[in-house]
């Protein structure tokens, strides 16, 4: 809620939101000055251009906010233009909010009685995996999504730098489960932007439990989804309360990553219902555009990365939907199953309130094996939070073998390969992913251009047992053609056929017994691809 004159403050944090970036010194032409060379690779590798949200605050904003009474920085956000304050003085705030420069002054408030650490966290439990070999206990909820095959092709997550947005690493700088990682020298940045004390390594177990899915090694017991990716530590959450500022310490986190160059950002933290009601977020809010955290999630992901998010743990709630900012747009939001596949039932439901598939993707989030609270044991650890990081570690890896593919090309990948991507339930979304088919699918479309379809022809529509195909004008060399179900799945693919005007007529027994339906024919050579939705019918 906005201020008006006279409010009554105490000890207390706001949102001053700027109107512009005109007089900033910082240039769209010079982005070395605030942002990583991984960050400008990422964004050159995939063609994103530079734009005002890139662009620092102006530093005489902030300043002229600050230089009033006893008002001290929390947090900033570029991508907002804004700044998180914290005063008592609600004469300064008045001040502050008739500034010109200032579009508008919002209460976080950020101080209240603590609240049970299980509140937020839930409690570890127990659940069942399949060991084997190496892999230990972790077996079963990687070979789950084929991750070990994934690792078998010699990724396992090299060359990725993985952010991971939490409430604390306790024990990460000394727990032998992490000695690979340290000794590699693996975690590159540790930022504590709560207090900003430089320590992520005493404040809570969660961030830990979470890192040990994907980069902890305990040998015969435990082997993470990215054992050798590098990692940026962020702490952004306070485990003693749920308040919205929480939202503007994400944002802070996340920005970041954008910065030091992260691929994949792994949070496990949601935001729903609050300590205090009023701040509360609807079901109407969860469209991706609504709270803070979710839109900041999505222009994560125009930057170039990969958010995976953790669904939430609300499904037995009466508020049993996802919870921001595993809303947002163009992301991988992530739901818990058990080791047989099935839908935990705390996983939170979608859809979106704007109707999009959500959850994303669903892991193994009961049961899931990882450091317990204490850090000194493998054991079954319970929440989406533990699914996340599973998917995470393991797109990671996915990307280090596509390193020219785009986030939004691996996602896609993602989604396509997985259990019921044709059929999206409200729990699981698309389902588990199979990752061996997302490799598969990225291989299929590498260095490939779309082809616009003027010019192709598929007959007859629907197609019964055959389909006549011509080519257009231009098209040199061999072609393969392929027909997938809607899971990305292949049913069917050619044998080389000449191009170029050519006409081809597909007949096959095995595309006269596809069940009635819609499929993607999907033409590929060495220069092109192009495909179309096609349906079989009787």
């Amino acid at each position: 809620m906005a201020l008006g004159v006279g409010a009554q403050t105490s000890p207390d944090t706001y949102w001053v939101q700027f109107t512009d970036k005109v007089n900033t010194p910082y240039s769209l032409d010079q982005p070395e000055e605030y942002l990583s060379e991984r960050a400008i690779l990422r964004r050159l590798t995939q063609g994103i251009p530079m734009d005002e949200l890139d662009l620092p605050i102006d530093p005489q904003y902030i300043g002229a906010v600050l230089s009033f009474g006893e008002v001290y920085l929390v947090n900033k956000s570029k991508w907002f233009n804004a700044i998180t304050i914290r005063t008592a003085d609600s004469g300064v705030l008045e001040i502050i909010q008739s500034l010109p420069f200032v579009a508008d002054v919002r209460s976080v408030r950020s101080y209240t009685a603590s609240v049970p650490d299980g509140r937020k966290f839930g409690h570890l439990g127990s659940g069942i995996s399949k060991g084997g070999g190496t892999y230990g206990l972790s077996f079963g909820q990687i070979a789950m999504m084929n991750g070990h095959q994934i690792h078998e092709l010699g990724a396992r997550g090299e060359g990725i730098l993985i952010g991971v947005l939490d409430s604390g690493f306790e024990g990460t700088d000394v727990l032998s489960a992490f000695d690979a990682l340290r000794d590699r020298d693996g975690i590159v940045l540790t930022r504590d932007v709560l207090v900003n004390d430089g320590d992520v390594y005493s404040d809570h177990w969660h961030g830990r439990s979470v890192l040990s899915c994907m980069a902890g090694i305990v040998e015969g017991e435990l082997i993470g989804t990215a054992p050798m990716a590098d990692y940026a530590l962020i702490r952004t959450e306070n485990a003693d309360w749920e308040l919205i500022i929480e939202e503007d310490h994400w944002v802070t986190g996340a920005e970041l990553c954008d910065s030091s160059g992260v691929d994949v950002i792994n949070a496990s933290l949601g935001y729903t219902l609050f300590d205090w009601p009023e701040q509360d977020h609807a079901y109407e809010d969860m469209d991706g555009q609504t709270t803070r955290v979710s839109i900041a999630c999505g222009i994560a992901a125009s930057k170039g990365m990969i958010p995976v998010i953790s669904a939430g743990n609300s499904g037995t709630s009466e508020f049993h939907f996802l919870s921001a900012p595993s809303d947002a747009i163009n992301i991988l939001s992530v739901g818990a199953v058990d080791a047989d596949g099935l839908p935990a039932d705390f996983s939170s439901w979608g859809p979106s309130a704007d109707g999009r598939v959500k959850p994303d993707v669903a892991a193994m989030g009961l049961g899931t094996y990882g450091l317990g609270e204490d850090g000194t044991e493998v054991v079954p650890i319970n929440g989406t939070s533990f699914a996340a990081p599973l998917v995470a570690g393991l797109v990671g890896c996915l990307w280090q073998l596509h390193p020219e593919r785009t986030a939004h090309d691996v996602m896609d990948a993602v989604r396509r390969s997985a259990s019921t991507y044709a059929l999206p339930q409200e729990q699981i979304g698309h389902g588990i992913p199979d990752f061996m088919q997302a490799h598969r699918f990225l291989e299929l479309t590498a260095g490939s251009r779309e082809l616009d379809n003027e010019g192709l022809r598929v007959s007859p529509m629907p197609f019964t047992d055959r389909l006549e195909v011509r080519i257009p004008i231009g098209i040199d060399g061999p072609i393969w053609i392929e027909i997938s179900d809607l899971s990305g799945r292949g049913v069917w693919k050619s044998s080389a056929f000449q191009g170029s005007g050519a006409t081809i007529m597909i007949v096959d027994p095995v595309i006269g017994s596809l069940t009635d339906g819609p499929y993607t024919l999907r033409f590929v050579n060495a220069e092109w691809s192009s495909s179309m939705l096609v349906v079989k019918a009787h």
